[in-house]
């Protein structure tokens, strides 16, 4: 989602979706519209994927080649033309990379998020001395932390939204895997349980055993596209749409049913602050 193009939003991926309709009704192949309009077909194809920005120029070219009738044509360029809500990740500081932008643009438009993080607490449950200790073993240069930690701090404001809902599945390893000194471990963990106690906010462990604790993810779930998910690698990450996200629905039901219940969660994490206190 780098380069010079605007990442899409849920609302892109909507009118994209649309208009590939549009051109599958209107009988015509990708490649024999991209002749037409003389567009790369991967262009195309990203656009109708809502993974590129699409402007009302391209809305109107396309309208006009698959012969849209005007209302309709004006209909479907004036919402390319909608101002999505402004927020921070539209300018995102210099310092935070472009995903991480676009990240915060899915979380604003979801409807629900499910967070799966096998060795580490979640990066929106993450206090400043956690994350920031975490940034520096990822190895975030000293001149861009300040600016991740606070990209960080605006995205986790979401959790202060009304209706949210947010799901965190937290894998057992994450609380033995202390990566900052053990008052400041048991202060995250106490933060953890007390955000567990808002409404809309489920956090639950995992403690069984499970092959899916290779790696971590992010569902979101949007009110008219399908669902998003990123995939986190080590020194990447990677977003999945529509079709993509199919085993990740499935995943998610899985650990949702080995997960501990939320009231033996919090059990569990008064135990582990009580034995990072003591240097157990």
């Amino acid at each position: 989602m780098g380069g010079n193009h605007k990442p899409g939003t849920p609302r892109d991926r909507a009118l994209g979706a649309e208009l590939r309709a549009i051109r599958e009704n209107a009988g015509m192949s990708l490649a024999q519209t991209c002749e037409e309009i003389q567009w790369n077909p991967s262009h195309l194809s990203r656009l109708e994927r809502g993974q590129r920005h699409i402007s009302p120029e391209s809305v109107m070219g396309l309208a006009m080649i698959y012969q849209v009738p005007a209302d309709r044509r004006t209909e479907l360029v004036a919402r390319a033309k909608e101002v999505s809500t402004l927020g921070w990740w539209d300018r995102p500081p210099a310092g935070v990379p472009t995903e991480l932008g676009a990240l915060a643009a899915y979380e604003h438009e979801a409807i629900r998020m499910t967070d799966w993080s096998p060795s580490i607490i979640p990066g929106l449950l993450q206090t400043p001395a956690y994350a920031e200790a975490l940034m520096r073993e990822w190895g975030v240069p000293e001149k861009d932390l300040n600016a991740r930690l606070g990209a960080r701090r605006q995205r986790q404001g979401l959790l202060d939204r009304r209706q949210v809902d947010y799901t965190a599945l937290i894998g057992d390893f994450a609380l033995r895997n202390q990566l900052c000194e053990p008052e400041a471990f048991a202060t995250q963990l106490r933060h953890v349980a007390t955000l567990a106690r808002r409404d809309g906010i489920s956090i639950r462990l995992v403690e069984q055993p499970t092959a899916l604790a290779m790696f971590g993810w992010y569902l979101m779930d949007f009110d008219q596209v399908g669902s998003a998910v990123l995939v986190e690698h080590h020194e990447s990450s990677t977003f999945l749409f529509d079709e993509e996200t199919t085993q990740y629905l499935r995943a998610r039901r899985a650990l949702t049913a080995l997960a501990l219940s939320e009231r033996a969660t919090q059990d569990r994490l008064q135990t582990e602050i009580e034995r990072v206190l003591i240097g157990g």
